[in-house]
């Protein structure tokens, strides 16, 4: 895979951007700061990437919601009838398996699932005009970085989000326990540095379960700063566990003491 320069990729698909490097550098993904903020050792030690249920059904989603056209160029829906847990079931599904030419399998619920609630989100289907899984990639703080957005807008940044609770509350405390105010300015940050025009990063959560109420969330600059002064600390992190081969985790391993207060 060639060095990519920075600029706006359409129609990348993962192994193609996963595998992107500037210079021969590493590309920092928003993941990677959000993870570094937390825990180093963590980040690090992470496992490779293996899709498990959530991860499948969240790509799913995303492909029904923002690309339904290509669904069907990178699943394929698992027969029914095949009984897997005998001999001839086994045999039957390899040999369907056999056939799907790097595409994904996918259980028809899980995909009847995704519809539905891509019809509760009618009204915010990306139109025609939209670009969609647009791949950027940038520099921030001098190191280079990638992302892949959902779609925008023209004008705005939007991000699809499944969750348990789509309610201003619930999806307060999303936001703070996935740190998502470090995604929104790691993307308005690319957005500035491509000029790309971005007034604001919009989450559209829905809930899991029926019948997927929805929410559309968005952040005040204050937040977006925070989230960007908290994205240089994680990259100073990283250059430094880097440099140093040191990935401890939490305060570095020492011992911390709580008052009450920090309890309640």
């Amino acid at each position: 895979m060639p060095d990519f320069k920075p600029g706006i990729y359409e129609d990348l698909d993962y192994p193609a951007y996963a595998a992107i490097t500037v210079d021969g550098q590493r590309a920092w993904r928003s993941h990677d700061l959000t993870s570094l903020i937390k825990c180093p050792y963590t980040w690090k030690n992470a496992k490779p990437f293996n899709e498990s249920p959530a991860l499948l059904e969240g790509r799913v989603q995303h492909t029904v919601f923002l690309e339904h056209h290509k669904f069907d160029d990178e699943f394929a829906i698992e027969p029914e009838h095949i009984n897997r847990r005998t001999k001839i079931g086994k045999e039957e599904y390899e040999d369907w398996a056999s056939g799907l030419n790097g595409r994904t399998p996918c259980k028809q619920g899980l995909y009847d699932i995704c519809m539905e609630r891509r019809e509760v989100l009618a009204d915010f289907i990306p139109r025609p005009e939209h670009k969609v899984e647009l791949t950027l990639v940038f520099e921030f703080c001098g190191q280079p970085c990638k992302g892949k957005l959902d779609w925008y807008s023209g004008t705005d940044i939007w991000d699809l989000k499944t969750c348990r609770d789509a309610s201003p509350r619930g999806f307060k405390n999303a936001v703070n326990s996935f740190r998502y105010y470090q995604q929104a300015a790691f993307y308005m940050a690319a957005a500035e540095y491509l000029d790309i025009p971005c007034d604001k990063f919009y989450f559209l959560a829905q809930e899991k379960a029926h019948p997927f109420p929805f929410g559309v969330y968005t952040l005040t600059e204050e937040a977006v700063q925070y989230g960007h002064a908290k994205n240089q600390q994680a990259l100073e992190i990283g250059l430094r566990c880097e440099r140093t081969n040191d990935y401890r985790p939490f305060d570095n391993g020492l011992i911390t003491e709580f008052n009450l207060s920090d309890l309640w």
